[in-house]
C-alpha cells in the first residue's frame, strides 16, 4: 500500500513537470538592461554599450521611475532624417528569439516619429526593423515600445548585434497644429498636438528601461570546421592549431549561456577556468563571426 502511494505521488510529479516544461522553455531572459538611475551608461543588468549618434547630445532627467537618458540637438527641419538618436550594442551569444523594449518620451518640439534599425555585424551596416507608428504624441509622456526579432535568425547567437532608435520624417502628410502643412516623407512631425513652438533641433527625446531579451538559449552542439585541439590541465584551457584570426574564445554551459570570454593572440595561450566544473563547450570565432565549437570536460 505504501509503495502504491509513493508511485502515485511520483506519477503526479512527472505529470506536473511535463506540464511546466513548455512554460520553462518559453521563459524570457533579460540579457542587458539600462535604467540610467546612476546617471551613466553602465547597464543595470548584463553588458553592452549605449552611445549618442548623429550629433545628438545628452543630459540626465526624470525617468519612469528614477532617472532617464535625455537627448537633444537633433537635425533641423527637413534635414538628416534617420541619422540622429541613440545606439545600443549587446552580444546575444548563446541566445535566440531576441526582442528589445524601451520607454520613450518626446518633448513638444521633438519628432513623434522614430525608426528602429538593427545590425548583425557590429554597425558596419544597418537594417530597418520597424517604426513606432508616430507613437510619441501627445508629448511629455513615456510610452512603452517592444519590438520582436524572433524571425530574424541573424540576430540570434551574435556577439555583434545592436540596434538604434533614430528620428525620421513623418511617412504621412500632416498639419502640425500651427497651420503648417507638409507632404509625406518631407518633414518631422512634432509631438505637441497644438499651440507652442514648431519642431526644432532642441526638442528632446528621453529613454528609460532599455532592455534586450531572449526567449530561450541556443541549443549547443559540436561544430568543427578546422583541425584544432584543446586541452584542460590544472584548471587552465590550452588551445592549439588555430588559423590566423581565430581569437575570440567563449566558454558556454550546456544551456548555451556564455560563462567566460577572452581574446587570445596566439596558440598556446592559457585561459584560466576558475570556478568551472563539468561539461562545457568552447567556441572559437574569427572577426567575421565564423566559429567552431568543441565540447570539453572540466574535472
Amino acid at each position: 500500500m505504501q509503495n502504491f502511494y509513493h508511485s502515485r505521488i511520483l506519477s503526479a510529479l512527472k505529470i506536473a513537470l511535463l506540464s511546466l516544461a513548455p512554460l520553462i522553455i518559453q521563459s524570457q531572459t533579460t540579457l542587458t538592461k539600462w535604467t540610467f538611475d546612476n546617471e551613466d551608461f553602465v547597464p543595470a543588468i548584463g553588458e553592452g554599450t549605449a552611445v549618442n549618434i548623429g550629433g545628438t547630445t545628452y543630459t540626465w532627467a526624470n525617468g519612469v521611475d528614477g532617472r532617464a537618458w535625455n537627448t537633444s540637438t537633433y537635425p533641423a527641419q527637413g534635414e538628416g532624417q534617420g541619422t540622429a538618436g541613440v545606439e545600443f550594442m549587446v552580444s546575444t551569444l548563446g541566445f535566440q528569439k531576441i526582442s528589445i523594449a524601451f520607454q520613450h518620451r518626446s518633448s513638444g518640439t521633438g519628432s513623434r516619429w522614430a525608426e528602429v534599425h538593427y545590425t548583425t555585424n557590429g554597425g558596419t551596416s544597418w537594417n530597418l526593423l520597424a517604426d513606432n507608428a508616430g507613437g510619441l504624441s501627445p508629448h511629455d509622456t513615456f510610452y512603452p515600445f517592444t519590438f520582436d526579432l524572433s524571425d530574424i535568425p541573424d540576430a540570434d547567437d551574435n556577439q555583434m548585434f545592436g540596434f538604434r532608435v533614430v528620428s525620421v520624417f513623418s511617412p504621412l502628410a500632416f498639419e502640425d497644429g500651427l497651420g503648417n502643412s507638409f507632404g509625406a516623407n518631407e518633414a518631422y512631425h512634432r509631438s505637441r498636438v497644438e499651440g507652442g513652438s514648431p519642431y526644432g533641433p532642441n526638442g528632446t527625446w528621453r529613454f528609460d528601461d532599455v532592455e534586450v531579451m531572449a526567449m530561450e538559449p541556443v541549443s549547443v552542439s559540436e561544430h568543427n570546421r578546422q583541425d584544432w585541439t584543446l586541452f584542460v590541465h590544472n584548471g587552465q584551457l590550452l588551445i592549439h592549431g588555430l588559423t590566423t584570426g581565430m581569437n575570440d574564445i567563449t566558454v558556454l554551459n550546456i544551456l548555451g549561456q556564455p560563462v567566460l570570454s577572452q581574446q587570445i593572440d596566439d596558440n598556446g595561450q592559457q585561459i584560466f577556468l576558475s570556478g568551472l566544473q563539468g561539461v562545457y563547450f568552447v567556441r572559437v570565432a574569427n572577426k567575421s563571426g565564423e566559429y567552431d565549437t568543441k565540447k570539453i570536460f572540466i574535472p
